[in-house]
């Protein structure tokens, strides 16, 4: 069993589909994400109770609307080369891995 936390988050801006993307390539077959509820009771993809580490605002995610916090610069901080890569909510990453990986809950 291979399982990816947050991604491959040594490679990519963790809990980003650039993240997620490079582990599958890799060949991990589970990701294990984070989530918290937005202002507007969406869930949001993001590991921090804040998005002050990880993207270029700051502020609790659950001041936040899924719309605003998908306009946040969630790469930058890892390098140039993501700049611009969003927060996703939790529906949009399970539809958009559907078959990519194994699911599993507690």
């Amino acid at each position: 069993m291979n399982i990816a936390h947050r991604g491959a988050s040594s490679y990519a801006p963790e809990n980003t589909f650039a993240a997620y993307d490079k582990a599958l390539a890799m060949g991990t077959n589970h990701i294990e994400l984070d989530v918290h509820l937005t202002s507007d009771d969406h869930i949001a993809v993001i590991h921090d109770d804040t998005v002050d580490r990880t993207t270029n605002a700051s502020g609790p995610v659950a001041d936040f609307t899924l719309n605003e916090l998908r306009a946040l610069d969630a790469g930058s901080w890892f390098g140039p080369k993501y700049k611009g890569e969003p927060i996703r909510s939790l529906g949009e990453t399970l539809e958009h891995y559907k078959g990519s990986c194994t699911s599993t809950s507690r």
